[in-house]
């Protein structure tokens, strides 16, 4: 596609009537590891349906990168107003659709480890996607504890595809969230143009666990 024929798709897209913008279907699913009397239970975290919401396949489709930024929190339940806070984890996930082969891209970084991950078509994405992953970070002092997860979806800045590009050419900072350009059809200034007119509003989701105890 034409650089002024994505241009005029994404000005579009942005410009939809709010209501079908907000109908985000995302699902967080935050359980529990299998119960091993009197220790730790580590989170177990899912994210269900990302592709179906409207704005996030719109992104995709159009070559733009999508970044779940998610941040898991461990709690002391007291039973209380204001439980106190334990600890905190955060990693990335960052998407992009390659349109020449039909596949999804995915960049993970977790505590300072890189992976990337393809997937044939949306429908391998969403699963991959939606493959419950245990988040080891359990508490181990007695008492009783939950996990409050919370994922934030996103288009990525200019400074953030820049960083996708060296983490996808192998040149990492133990700070990088993953990028790459978005392609050869958009320059660099229609690239910025995109970016400040058609970025897609954050998608902010939160899950909790039930709560466990450890002895």
């Amino acid at each position: 596609m034409r650089p002024l024929g994505l241009l005029a798709l994404l000005l579009l897209a942005a410009t939809a009537p709010a209501a079908a913008q907000e109908n985000a279907r995302v699902h967080l699913d935050v359980s529990l590891s299998t119960p091993d009397t009197g220790r730790t239970r580590q989170a177990i975290v899912s994210t269900v349906d990302v592709v179906a919401d409207p704005r996030v396949a719109s992104m995709l489709q159009s070559g733009f990168p999508v970044r779940l930024h998610y941040r898991l929190e461990v709690y002391r339940s007291r039973g209380g107003w204001f439980d106190p806070f334990v600890r905190q984890t955060e990693w990335d996930l960052v998407v992009r659709h390659e349109p020449l082969l039909d596949q999804y891209q995915v960049a993970e970084v977790f505590r300072n480890n890189q992976r990337v991950y393809r997937y044939a078509g949306r429908e391998a994405l969403m699963r991959g996607l939606a493959t419950p992953r245990e988040v080891r970070v359990g508490p181990r002092d007695a008492g009783e504890y939950y996990y409050v997860v919370g994922v934030e979806i996103s288009t990525m800045s200019g400074s953030d595809i820049r960083e996708l590009e060296q983490f996808l050419s192998g040149n990492v900072t133990p700070a990088a969230t993953g990028g790459e350009s978005i392609g050869g059809a958009v320059t660099s200034t229609i690239q910025q143009i995109l970016l400040s007119v058609t970025g897609l509003p954050a998608i902010r989701i939160e899950g909790r666990s039930g709560r466990f105890t450890v002895r």
